[in-house]
């Protein structure tokens, strides 16, 4: 028996059979709550969206996803976290603690959890162990823009939504009982060295928590926020105490409380008397990372003289206008929501870090100003996002991908360098290579030219080219000294992922020469494309495996392609075999042809997937290239199949539906790709690969600089199980060629494919069918 035979609380189906054996009190509340999500629920795309996928156990592990509310980029992410410390939330914790304000979407790294807040009623409590709350997913809802969920601890129903710089909670407190909201300020999923608590006049608290950046930085930042409340309260007060020391010392009447240390615990509480009714209380929080000016600006502007229901349906609209850029038509409901809600997470980081009124905190620690109509942009998790989410959004988010490219460019000109994994106004210098080089130079060679691309060049070669200055906050490239020297990296100096850094940096040399060339700098092409080439330095010619290798020459002793860690960054030399898109060609001929489709086959023939050393691991970035690998060696179909299948498996509409960290929207991107039917091995090379499409048609609707209005992917036969392309036309003509140009795409027009069950072997397996190679065409 089902009430409703579609009920997305909590984003999934819920059988009200199953709820009615196991728990019949909870049955009205749940009715109520489908009730309420089919009333407010809006038509369009994001109806399609789950944000609960990806925030489950697996496969490949826990998954860091958050389902809260957000506005597309917005710097609010506001959500429900279920762990002290960490990433947020997790679908299989059974409490949650209260919510922030601020979340990174499925990084690596605990991480943020600002601005901490829950309600409660009945006496205060200062510690997570007493006002946390046991949950139920039949009585929480998630959609773009919106979440809901039952306290039931208190049974207090809690509804969020989000603007771009400030949040709005909606807790409905039972009768009888007095209402509480706690700002537990110290409390942050990383980790706090200072905060303040203010409580001003009757109706408003404010303040701000310090907190470290994430993957072990030292380094600090500020956020400031502005709560106001719907209505006054009757009393408030504050505590104090000691992080693991138990309850703080209540003061009721206190106005302000300061932590000025990691082990302090310190917030501020608000309560409204008991009503013979059930009681709405609605509180707004602004934040800023300049002032707390910039958070009562940012509230309002955004949020003054709006209720909870014009906020939502606000953030509603946006989603539906943010994801209507991809319409897709057919395929299966589950295919539909997979598709959009990994869309949706595609469109969430980098986020904007100016406020409202155009200022930001730049990495010189100075307030400045972005021209009004624009926005910076922070939390690149460059590593992870030049592969396949840059592409996207250059595609699909062409101005906004632009004040990006901008983003970086002011890093570059305030901080003094272009960082690879940059977390606010701080650089972490997570990971490898030269990411964001990638990233410019794909939006640029896109045509996407409204940023400065003169001070970008100059970023961009000195960290290809040259080390920083000790005593600076950022690094380089690793062993870049050993690389103008020796011309690869040393395992014996540089002991973090000595092969996967110079592949990483030839990744970079690659995209940055191709820039060169269109600003007509002929000296500097000249030694890009020489660096370009230095991969092929640890490329064992005997066992044909990159491998790392010592200052004196030597391979490293003991190489075992299959051990992770050795010479390679959260891989192995398996993994990292094919991790040179931008010169697959010669990869191919130096292992040899078929040598190069006898590993590759290998690779993709695993049980089940899982953290493998010697086959296709689908949870990281480090061969997410692979499965169109064999575009470039003749068996396309190869490609075909395995996309499929690394789809099927790892991409589906439930709570571990996202392989791995999404680390930012980078899976999650691969996946919207993929789907299509299209996806860049190489960005800057502008050739995207073709596979076969999931859905029978898909319209992307273009926007400025770009001339064309619509590409459309048809897809003749579509079906789950047509996962080989018998035939493709481009704009009417065949198209034998296994891939088309970005130029194509941009322009507009119709990609069509004929689908089928059974490989085509002939279709784009002649050798002149083959994507690009970065070395056949000489400098």
């Amino acid at each position: 028996m089902k009430l409703f035979p579609f009920c997305p609380v909590g984003s999934f189906s819920v059988s009200f059979s199953r709820l009615i054996r196991s728990a019949p009190s909870l049955i009205v509340l749940a009715v109520l709550a489908c009730a309420a999500w089919a009333q407010n629920s809006s038509p369009g795309p994001a109806a399609s969206v789950h944000p609960l996928i990806g925030t489950g156990t697996g496969p490949g592990g826990s998954i860091n996803l958050f389902p809260g509310p957000a506005t597309p980029f917005g710097m609010v992410q506001l959500s429900p976290d279920t762990e002290d410390h960490g990433y947020g939330y997790h679908y299989n914790d059974p409490f949650v603690g209260g919510f922030s304000m601020t979340h990174m979407s499925g990084p690596g790294c605990p991480n943020e959890g600002d601005v901490f807040f829950t309600a409660t009623t009945g006496p205060i409590h200062t510690t997570k162990e007493d006002f946390a709350s046991p949950y139920s997913h039949a009585m929480e809802t998630a959609r773009p823009g919106y979440y809901q969920v039952r306290l039931l601890e208190w049974n207090i129903n809690a509804e969020l939504s989000a603007t771009d710089h400030t949040g709005i909670a909606q807790f409905t407190f039972p009768p009888g009982q007095p209402a509480n909201i706690l700002l537990p300020i110290s409390q942050t999923l990383n980790y706090t060295t200072g905060a303040s608590v203010q409580v001003v006049g009757d109706n408003q608290v404010q303040g701000y928590v310090e907190d470290r950046a994430f993957c072990g930085s030292q380094r600090t930042y500020k956020v400031y926020f502005v709560m106001t409340f719907s209505k006054p309260f009757s009393s408030y007060g504050t505590w104090t105490g000691a992080k693991y020391g138990g309850p703080g010392a209540i003061a009721a009447g206190s106005r302000i409380a300061e932590q000025s240390g990691h082990e302090e615990w310190v917030g501020a509480y608000a309560t409204w008397p008991a009503e013979p009714h059930a009681q709405t209380i609605t509180a707004k929080i602004a934040i800023s990372y300049v002032d707390s000016d910039g958070a009562e600006n940012n509230l309002k502007t955004e949020a003054a003289g709006k209720d909870f229901s014009a906020i939502r349906s606000q953030a509603q609209a946006a989603w539906n206008r943010a994801l209507g850029v991809i319409d897709v038509s057919g395929g299966t409901e589950a295919e539909r929501t997979v598709f959009y809600s990994a869309l949706y997470h595609s469109l969430l980081m980098p986020s904007i870090f100016s406020d409202a009124d155009g200022r930001y905190l730049g990495f010189d620690g100075q307030i400045h100003a972005v021209t009004q109509g624009h926005a910076v942009y922070a939390n690149y998790s460059g590593w992870d996002i030049y592969r396949s989410e840059i592409p996207l959004l250059a595609m699909i988010e062409p101005r906004r991908m632009e004040d990006m490219a901008q983003s970086v460019v002011l890093m570059y000109q305030q901080g003094g360098w272009v960082g690879r994994w940059p977390q606010i106004n701080l650089y972490t210098n997570v990971m490898a290579g030269s990411p964001l080089t990638v990233a410019l130079a794909t939006a640029w060679l896109d045509g996407l030219h409204g940023f400065d691309m003169t001070a970008g060049w100059d970023g961009m070669f000195k960290d290809a080219t040259q080390a920083p200055a000790p005593g600076h906050p950022y690094t380089g490239e690793d062993g870049i000294d050993w690389i103008n020297k020796l011309h690869y990296v040393p395992d014996d100096k540089i002991g973090y992922g000595s092969v996967s850094q110079i592949q990483e940096d030839a990744i970079a040399y690659a995209s940055l020469y191709r820039v060169a060339v269109d600003l007509g700098k002929t000296a500097e092409a000249k030694t890009l494309y020489d660096r370009a080439l230095n991969y092929r330095n640890v490329f064992d010619q005997d066992d044909r495996f990159f491998r790392p290798r010592d200052s004196n020459g030597q391979w490293s002793p003991n190489f075992d392609p299959a051990q992770e860690d050795h010479g390679f960054i959260e891989g192995t030399g398996w993994h990292y075999q094919w991790l040179e898109p931008a010169d697959m060609a010669w990869v191919v001929n130096a292992m040899g042809r078929g040598l190069f489709n006898q590993r590759l086959t290998e690779f993709f023939n695993y049980p089940a997937p899982g953290w493998y050393g010697k086959y296709y691991n689908p949870y990281n970035e480090t061969d997410l290239e692979a499965p169109f690998a064999f575009n470039f060696s003749s068996r396309p179909w190869e490609t075909q199949r395995v996309v499929r299948r690394v789809l099927n498996e790892n991409y589906t509409d439930d709570p571990n539906g996202i392989p791995g960290n999404d680390d930012c929207g980078e899976m999650s991107s691969w996946a919207v790709l993929s789907m299509m039917g299209i996806y860049s091995v190489d960005p800057a090379s502008l050739a995207y690969e073709l596979v076969a499409p999931v859905f029978p048609k898909a319209v992307i609707h273009l926007h400025e600089p770009y001339a064309g209005k619509t590409f459309t992917i048809e897809a003749g036969g579509a079906a789950p199980g047509a996962a080989y392309i018998q035939k493709v036309e481009l704009d009417g003509r065949a198209h034998t060629q296994n891939w088309i140009s970005f130029k194509a795409i941009s322009a507009g027009g119709t990609l069509r494919f004929v689908l089928g069950t059974t490989p085509n072997r002939a279709w784009g397996a002649a050798p002149a069918d083959a994507p690009p190679s970065f070395s056949e065409v000489q400098p």
